[in-house]
This record gives C-alpha cells, sequence and structure tokens, in this order.
C-alpha cells in the first residue's frame, strides 16, 4: 500500500496531540548544517538563517571549524510536525547551507514524549504505541 508523504507527517501530529493531552507541547530542534561550498563564510550564513527562520522559531547558532549547528525551543499547541519540516526545508532552500542531520525532541511537560531524527531527505519518528506497551516507528519523507 502507497501513502503520500504527507499522511505520515499528519498521523504524527495526531498522535503528538492525543499524548499532550491539554498541555501544551515543547520541541527542542537541533539542525547540523554544512556549506555547499568552500568558499561560504559559515558564521554570516548561519547569522542570516537564524534571521530568516525567526518566524519559525528562535534559532541560535553554533558555529564549528568545518559545520555549525542550529538549535531553537519552542512551546506550541499544535502543528509540531510543520516547524520541523518548515525549518528543514527552509534551510536547504537558502542555498548555502545544507542540513547534514537534525534531532528533534517533543516534550509535555518534563516528559519527552517524541524523537525525531533523520536528514534533508527522510525523517524516523519515535513515539509510545497508545497502548504504551510498544513503540511506534514513523517513516517521513520530506517533500517540498
Amino acid at each position: 500500500m502507497f501513502r503520500i508523504a504527507s499522511t505520515e507527517w499528519e498521523r504524527l501530529d495526531k498522535e503528538i496531540m492525543r499524548m499532550k493531552e491539554s498541555d501544551q507541547a515543547r520541541i527542542v530542534l537541533s539542525a547540523e548544517v554544512v556549506p555547499t561550498d568552500d568558499k561560504v563564510n559559515l558564521e554570516k550564513e548561519l547569522r542570516q538563517a537564524s534571521l530568516n527562520l525567526s518566524d519559525i522559531c528562535e534559532f541560535e547558532a553554533d558555529v564549528h571549524e568545518d559545520h555549525g549547528a542550529l538549535v531553537c525551543e519552542k512551546a506550541v499547541d499544535d502543528g509540531i510536525s510543520d516547524v520541523v519540516r518548515d525549518s528543514i526545508n527552509r534551510m536547504n532552500a537558502l542555498g548555502t547551507l545544507y542540513v547534514a542531520g537534525f534531532q528533534a525532541e517533543v516534550y509535555r511537560n518534563d516528559e519527552l514524549i517524541t524523537l525525531i531524527f533523520g536528514d534533508s531527505y527522510r525523517a524516523t519518528a519515535i513515539l509510545p504505541h497508545e497502548s504504551g506497551r510498544s513503540l511506534v516507528v514513523l517513516q517521513l519523507e520530506f517533500t517540498i
């Protein structure tokens, strides 16, 4: 059976809404980015990316020798998958940076309820099954 990629993202949102109940969820997103070209001023591009993404989440930039990291934390009521998808897609759309990998943690209060990790093409989400007896693993794809 084939499913449209967005169906799994919608399923992820429904599961997170179920788990967080009436509480607000908090997402912590960390993306490792690399420059697309050796001539790119990484520090400048990370600052610019942080500004370009400020409407999604307030990202802090961390520069290393050959790569950088963009990290944000945001409280959300719904649309958690939008924060992840929009952030990764827009980081890649800048053209000067490429997301080599990312990790997102979703919390209800101080309890970790979902872990999402991946790269620019695919993501994997791990969350507890409704019964609480097993884990659910969702394979997610980034589409433009």
